[in-house]
């Protein structure tokens, strides 16, 4: 069973309700063996309040990209069907600008590409089964932003094509390969999937202009929705217990601990400790930038972690034997202002100091 949170940090969480950082969360923290794991505040409260429980589904937004995408090439590159160092060509017709660009280059957002382009404007005009190809093709015609390899532009469109390479490579759907995946490691696709089915247990998020309506159990992400809900940037949903185990699971394979399937120390360390001098990215995961960090001030540089737009973020350090996983959906009833921006850093250097304790 998890422990209760500690009162200073139990008392912050509320704030955040109190102070509509966001309508509700869980929050979930394993250090060194000990899992705290709480719920605060509403799961949505529009169109009338209904509270937040563990087994609320959460839109993890950009999450998908370590978690889904990143997981899936992680289990492709173990059974020898990829290559970090593959380029683009192999797998679509691409201008000669982007003949460089590798598999490592979209992993680690240094592939050239823009950070955003709002597709789905577009894109809802044509039959929902031409979509992924078109969206595929746009990209490629997409304009250097930058010299391939030369900086980080974090971009969901690189994802996008990582998605592509991803159901080129196994021969199924993204969706399917992932549960397929998920499966193999020994974890529940109820607990951590596209699409959920039971969206009345999901955490409601913007009451969209473009779509007229409250967001509840579909994606928040316009691109991902308009790709039916499945794609390699966003769409994934998950219940913090879950995505708390995955998160342990990379853990313990970095530090060789346990091999879970295709799950090794080898395979985890490819991604987690590739470096490079344009910035902080690792393969699909963040590090803390050096100053100003969302994992606050305490959490060792070394981390690597993720966030979404909706109000998601993970941390894992494992030189302090420390995960923080936070869910929200702080877009809930609209994105603005994003107060998560302060109370997020802060709520981890509080959870440092009240659980990890020591050398602060």
């Amino acid at each position: 069973m998890p422990k209760p949170f500690p009162q200073e940090i139990a008392e912050m969480m509320r704030r955040g309700v109190k102070e509509k950082v966001f309508p509700g969360a869980v929050l979930a923290v394993w250090h060194a063996g000990e899992v705290y794991m709480e719920a605060f505040g509403w799961q949505e409260i529009l169109p009338v309040p209904r509270q937040a429980s563990l087994e609320t589904y959460y839109d993890l937004a950009s999450l998908s990209k370590p978690l889904a995408t990143g997981l899936c090439l992680m289990r492709l590159l173990a059974e020898g069907k990829i290559e970090l160092g593959q380029r683009l060509y192999e797998f679509f017709s691409v201008p000669f600008w982007f003949k460089e660009v590798t598999t490592a280059n979209l992993l680690s957002h240094s592939a050239g590409l823009p950070a955003h382009r709002p597709y789905f404007v577009k894109l809802i005009t044509y039959p929902p089964e031409k979509r992924k190809d078109l969206v595929i093709t746009w990209i490629l015609k997409e304009p250097l932003a930058y010299p391939v390899g030369k900086k980080h532009i974090y971009s969901d469109l690189g994802f996008i094509l990582l998605g592509g390479i991803i159901e080129i490579v196994s021969g199924k759907t993204l969706e399917e390969f992932f549960e397929d995946t998920l499966k193999m490691l020994g974890l529940s696709s109820k607990g951590i999937l596209f699409r959920p089915k039971d969206k009345e247990q999901a955490a409601a998020t913007e009451v969209c202009p473009w779509r007229g309506k409250l967001i509840k159990g579909e994606v928040h992400d316009e691109n991902a929705w308009v790709l039916g809900g499945v794609a390699g940037h966003a769409g994934l949903f998950g219940k913090a217990k879950e995505i708390l185990r995955l998160l342990l699971f990379l853990l313990n394979a970095y530090l060789g601990r346990e091999n879970r399937n295709f799950l090794t120390q080898k395979i985890v360390s490819l991604f987690w400790n590739w470096h490079s001098e344009a910035g902080t990215w690792a393969l699909a995961f963040d590090r803390p930038s050096p100053q100003g960090s969302s994992a606050g001030e305490f959490i060792s540089r070394k981390a690597l972690g993720h966030l979404g737009f909706t109000g998601t973020s993970f941390w894992i350090d494992f030189e302090n034997e420390l995960i923080v996983l936070l869910l929200s959906n702080r877009v809930h009833p609209h994105r603005q202002p994003n107060k998560l921006k302060v109370f997020r850093p802060a709520l981890h250097d509080l959870i440092f100091k009240k659980i990890v304790g020591s050398a602060v």
